[in-house]
């Protein structure tokens, strides 16, 4: 079945008025899919964050001079968001073909191991915003949508190079 099966993105882009805009989108597609989930997962980090932060008032817990709780809420936030990416990018973005337990949780080990990379960089991101800025809340959100676009390009690398590379339909002969 490999690339060529359809998915609701390709059925969309099928529909009158849709298709003058199809060859763009084939052409494009990966890219194209990956700013849609990029997007969604970015949106979705966004509103978790500003949910712990602002709603359940995680801002305002330090312990110390450390900001736990904004700590925590971008934490949480980013585990969530992570294994969201995950799901998308293998089934929509890169089509991935890998089967079997095995090779999938390799595959997901990959993908985990590159969000850890950028992890670092959006958690460091953030707690540098809160010691630049204490107390600001605006500018903590600032600090946020910044490291986010960041996240988003180096993630981007990272599938395409080293996730998700191998689109050639494997199975783990050891899973059946």
């Amino acid at each position: 079945m490999g690339d060529e099966r359809k998915d609701i993105f390709d059925k969309l882009m099928s529909l009158p008025g849709l298709r003058i805009f199809e060859d763009f989108y084939q052409k494009h597609r990966e890219g194209l899919l990956y700013l849609f989930f990029g997007g969604l997962t970015t949106l979705l980090n966004l509103a978790l964050s500003a949910m712990f932060w602002y709603v359940l008032k995680w801002e305002n817990w330090y312990w110390g001079g450390f900001a736990i709780g904004t700590f925590l809420g971008n934490l949480i936030s980013i585990i969530i968001c992570v294994v969201f990416a995950y799901v998308t990018n293998r089934h929509y973005v890169f089509r991935s073909q890998v089967r079997g337990a095995k090779a999938v949780s390799i595959e997901f080990i990959k993908f985990v191991g590159g969000r850890v990379t950028t992890l670092i960089i959006e958690i460091g991101g953030v707690q540098l915003t809160v010691i630049l800025f204490p107390g600001d809340s605006v500018a903590l959100f600032i600090g946020k949508v910044i490291t986010q676009i960041l996240v988003i390009l180096l993630n981007f690398i990272f599938s395409k190079l080293f996730v998700f590379k191998d689109k050639s339909d494997k199975e783990d002969k050891n899973d059946k």
